[in-house]
């Protein structure tokens, strides 16, 4: 399956998550492929799973498409007919391309878009119809959980951390103690819903992402969230990844790098900042008011050091999937 192009929308680049990741428990090799699918707000991500000889589980396919399905949404309470469309198209390659990889089960979840619109059910009906993709709309709780299963695999999750999961149309808090999650909450502001609300220009200006920051803060609920306390924040899924390729040191990342990071945004067109970045110019597009979110929460906790991490999500679809019995349909 090809990776190249947007493929990592909001994964790392695929070698380290081409290692085998131990599932929970001992489990019988099974040689069946399992295709996970997130069709965010934003982006449709793909990754592709089987189990080794001890039971472990390994990841070895990453695609990935920014269709933006969610634009509008927030406005109509419904998803538009060209953004299903070409939805419709992108599940389609990528159900076409899992199945040659030997998938025997295509699964997957659908979030805040999805979740949210009039007819979001029915587009997921033609979607099992059509092209035979199984996949539940879920909620934010859920998908918190999904996530924070699968990083729990791939990040250090010791100590009093708070991993914020970006998207499209919501962000996800979760916080966690030692690996054990103490709070979690979706929140109706994503990268995308903040700037089809707060930006009209290329590049945005400093008072459309300083609106977009205020959205954000206004609606995150500041009471769930330690502050001073030495928690760190992991910023996880695209707006992490690519934050990350902006500053200096992305292994610790504080506020006054977000702060660069927001003001040189001003001055740089989707275009530029695509290529700069090997990323969809529509993705491109909404990363200022995903930074945004981030300089947020960083802010009510502090100014911690911020860490990135890649989403986990299709990790816990792939377990879910393998701890069921991943043979059946």
């Amino acid at each position: 399956m090809d990776n190249r192009g947007d493929q990592m929308d909001s994964d790392p680049p695929p070698l380290p998550r081409a290692d085998a990741v131990p599932d929970d428990g001992a489990r019988t090799p099974d040689p069946a492929v399992v295709a996970a699918l997130d069709l965010g707000s934003n982006t449709i991500k793909m990754t592709l799973g089987r189990l080794g000889p001890d039971g472990e589980l390994i990841e070895f396919g990453w695609a990935s498409d920014t269709v933006r399905l969610g634009t509008g949404v927030a406005s109509t309470g419904r998803l538009s007919d060209d953004r299903i469309a070409a939805a419709l198209a992108t599940l389609q390659r990528f159900a076409d391309a899992a199945r040659q990889q030997g998938a025997t089960r295509l699964t997957g979840v659908a979030t805040e878009a999805t979740r949210t619109a009039s007819n979001g059910p029915a587009f997921l009906a033609r979607v099992r119809d059509e092209i035979g993709w199984e996949i539940q709309s879920i909620t934010g709780a859920e998908e918190a959980d999904l996530t924070f299963r699968g990083l729990s695999r791939t990040i250090d999750t010791s100590g009093r951390v708070v991993i914020a999961d970006i998207g499209g149309g919501s962000t996800e808090l979760i916080v966690a103690t030692d690996g054990t999650v103490g709070f979690s909450h979706s929140y109706p502001v994503g990268s995308g819903t903040l700037s089809d609300r707060h930006v009209r220009n290329d590049p945005p200006t400093a008072a459309e992402i300083a609106a977009a920051h205020d959205d954000a803060a206004t609606t995150l609920d500041p009471a769930a969230l330690p502050t001073g306390d030495g928690s760190r924040l992991i910023a996880i899924g695209g707006t992490g990844t690519y934050l990350a390729r902006l500053v200096p040191d992305p292994a610790a990342i504080d506020l006054a790098e977000v702060d660069g990071v927001l003001d040189a945004l001003t001055r740089i067109p989707a275009v530029e900042l695509a290529s700069r970045l090997a990323i969809p110019e529509a993705r491109a597009h909404v990363l200022p008011a995903g930074v945004a979110v981030v300089r947020a929460i960083a802010t009510r906790l502090g100014d911690p050091v911020i860490a990135v991490g890649p989403s986990g999500i299709r990790t816990g679809l792939l377990m879910r999937a393998f701890a069921s019995g991943a043979s059946q349909p």
